[in-house]
């Protein structure tokens, strides 16, 4: 009896010892969240923030000065490379026939303008057969009297040489009056000239091209962007069989909507930037802006001439553009890395001394390329944080945490430099 109630009485105790130790922990906990909400609540209160040289030169903060610019209002696009009419030819032959072996070029293969692209043996219908044998049955004809008619010019053109030789003679002893001498130089002259005439005709016949080979020649000077065609395949009249692009000008075509169509100037030059080369940026020449708006999306589209000597820039490419719409007016610039999310809005960082900063609720406006414009929220020159502005973040709202993230920006940096 005795030890059955020993035994209640210690799990008693060891019960009581974990509720209490429980409690404890609970009481802890409760502490701790407060502590942290309230120090949260004062750092979103206050927007300082205290950061060591030493933290400033672990993770290699950087800063940059507010600038004051003059800039345009820009209106954004998303448009396409397409090729600049022209200097794009689909080339086909004018008559059918079959493309002999080892003459067709490769797609990417640079071509001349007048340059053989193709052979083509040509194949005739039947009704072309007898077309082409009628036809050359009839020059056969014609050649055959051409041939007599030379002779009988030429009998005539020696005649008339003798003529004019006697006469010349008589006219020497006075025995040939000037008008007859003048009479016989023009005979001789008109028998020459159409001795002549007639050859040249003969000439034009035999040089009149017999059916057979067929040769395709480039329209013009480019890139092979399309073969449709192979060695051995029959082809037929006015049939695509390849298509040449010349690359080293293309054409961006964008939509713009049209409440901002009245906003773009003739001289307008627009730059975009795609995803093959998202640091590199292109500049284009306006040409053309539509004159036909979509009644279903509101938009028209604008076209600009790029240059493209290096044809780093490819057909259906995307293209991001940005145009100056409007006059220029005064904006403060901040590059686009020191701008955060926060909870919805935008944030930056402030130098205020040494080893403080302040977060500033901002107003982004328009982009220029690594830049944006701010409406509210800094002044031309102050200096807002780059490198380094979400370790603020971290180091403002969670300071217990933010010296892990420190640790390993840190280690990354150094990482980095390493390699």
């Amino acid at each position: 009896m005795t030890n059955s109630k020993a035994k209640i009485l210690f799990w008693a105790a060891v019960l009581l010892v974990v509720a209490g130790a429980a409690a404890a922990v609970t009481v802890s906990l409760r502490k701790s969240d407060t502590a942290e909400g309230a120090l949260t609540s004062t750092a979103a209160s206050t927007g300082r923030v205290a950061f060591l040289m030493e933290q400033q030169w672990l993770i290699r903060l950087k800063l940059a000065k507010v600038e004051q610019a003059r800039m345009s209002p820009q209106v954004r696009s998303t448009g396409r490379v397409v090729p600049v009419p022209a200097k794009r030819a689909v080339v086909s032959p004018p008559v059918s026939g079959i493309i002999q072996a080892g003459t067709m070029p490769t797609i990417g293969q640079h071509v001349r303008q007048g340059q053989t692209l193709a052979s083509l043996r040509q194949t005739l219908s039947a009704a072309e057969s007898t077309q082409i044998h009628l036809e050359s049955a009839r020059a056969d004809a014609e050649r055959r009297r051409l041939a007599q008619a030379e002779i009988e010019a030429q009998a005539r053109l020696e005649e008339a040489t003798h003529d004019l030789g006697r006469s010349k003679r008589l006219f020497e002893k006075r025995a040939y009056s000037a008008k007859a001498l003048e009479t016989d130089e023009l005979a001789r002259t008109a028998a020459a000239a159409q001795l002549e005439a007639i050859r040249e005709q003969l000439k034009a016949l035999q040089a009149t091209p017999e059916t057979g080979i067929y040769e395709l020649l480039a329209p013009i000077s480019g890139t092979i962007v399309n073969v449709n065609k192979t060695s051995g395949e029959q082809v037929s009249a006015g049939e695509p069989v390849m298509e040449i692009v010349a690359l080293d000008t293309v054409w961006v075509e964008a939509p713009v909507f049209e409440e901002s169509l009245g906003k773009l100037s003739r001289d307008l030059r627009g730059v975009f930037t795609t995803a093959a080369f998202p640091d590199r940026e292109f500049q284009g020449r306006l040409v053309h802006i539509g004159k036909i708006v979509d009644e279903h999306t509101r938009v028209a589209s604008v076209i600009f001439e790029v240059p493209n000597p290096s044809e780093v820039l490819s057909i259906g490419m995307q293209a991001n553009i940005r145009l100056d719409a409007g006059p220029q007016t005064d904006v403060l610039l901040v590059p686009k890395e020191a701008v955060l999310d926060n909870e919805g809005k935008k944030i930056v960082y402030v130098l205020i001394s040494g080893e403080e900063f302040e977060r500033r609720e901002v107003v982004p406006g328009d982009e220029y390329g690594g830049m944006v414009a701010i409406v509210s929220g800094v002044k031309a020159g102050e200096r807002v944080v780059t490198q380094g502005a979400y370790q603020l973040k971290l180091q403002e709202l969670r300071p217990a945490d933010a010296g892990e993230h420190l640790l390993e920006a840190g280690a990354d940096i150094a990482q980095t430099s390493k390699v």
